[in-house]
């Protein structure tokens, strides 16, 4: 078994790599179960893990809820049980056991080394002022524009040069600024509308932003969708340059960051290229080898 050390010098390593991952914790149980309170393990967005937290029975009810929370950035209880219960109490999310050992494992899950992702589509003034804050500020920063210029962004700014790459290219759900300001803004607001995020919003008037919302209308973007767009952007503040702007726009997004989850919108999971061999791992079922019961 992976001792607390080994566990802790894995950390610094997934870290070092750039690895998406979330620490899953036994807290309670009920016999039979071989994972006891207090076993820990890492796993990875890609479904590896590494310490113990219980079999074939729980590995995938973790492995999903891990790649959850990571696109989400919210941790989350789950209870991995054969019994039936009509409601949970303390918001545990309950996955039935898939093998047929019993017990039941109470799992908490939190998000480790994982950044708030900013996506930001546009290189306009307030774009590549947002981009600096953004990042002293904790956020993972990435630009997005067709053409654009990487000389415009500090070094910690992933830099993308056309919006075709966008597509398929997150695994976790940004928030999203659109701030293209008269450089293909069509464009640029139609990517924005495509990624699941449960914060959208477009640096522009409000007579420019409708204009370009009831043009998204027209192109089949979900009303939902276009309804939770955030326009004029950003906390009101007077700010008049792009340097005010970007304040008011970072202002309201922590705002939002904090508020509670359950107040959140939270647009539909979008699966992409990259997550599909671990989604296709997670809903095989498990084997009823090497699960929760011990013998």
């Amino acid at each position: 078994m992976i001792t607390p050390a080994k566990l802790e010098l894995k950390a610094e390593e997934l870290t070092r790599q750039g690895q998406h991952f979330a620490l899953a914790t036994i807290v309670r149980c009920e016999a039979p179960t071989s994972a006891k309170p207090g076993a820990k393990a890492l796993v990875t967005f890609e479904g590896e893990i590494f310490g113990w937290i219980g079999g074939g029975c729980a590995q995938p009810a973790v492995i999903k809820t891990v790649r959850d929370c990571i696109k989400t950035g919210q941790p989350r209880l789950i209870r991995v049980t054969p019994t039936v219960q009509a409601a949970l109490e303390d918001d545990i999310v309950k996955f039935n056991m898939a093998c047929h050992s019993g017990g039941t494992l109470d799992i908490f899950i939190e998000p480790l080394s994982v950044k708030p992702l900013l996506l930001i589509i546009g290189a306009s003034p307030v774009a590549q002022s947002l981009s600096t804050i953004a990042s002293l500020s904790g956020f993972e920063v990435v630009v997005a524009a067709d053409g654009i210029s990487k000389a415009l962004f500090c070094h910690e700014v992933t830099v993308l040069d056309s919006l075709e790459i966008l597509d398929g290219y997150f695994n976790r759900m940004p928030y999203v600024v659109v701030s293209t300001q008269g450089k293909r803004d069509e464009a640029g607001l139609k990517a924005a509308l495509k990624i699941a995020s449960p914060y959208t919003a477009l640096v522009a008037s409000s007579k420019k932003a409708k204009k370009l919302l009831e043009q998204a209308g027209e192109m089949n973007i979900s009303a939902t969708v276009i309804d939770h767009v955030r326009y004029p952007a950003g906390l009101e503040i007077g700010a008049n340059t792009p340097e005010e702007i970007a304040v008011a726009l970072l202002a309201e997004l922590i705002q939002f960051k904090h508020n509670s989850s359950e107040d959140m919108y939270t647009p539909p999971i979008i699966e992409n290229e990259r997550t599909k061999s671990a989604s296709e791992a997670i809903a095989k079922p498990a084997e009823s080898s090497g699960c929760c019961s011990s013998k």
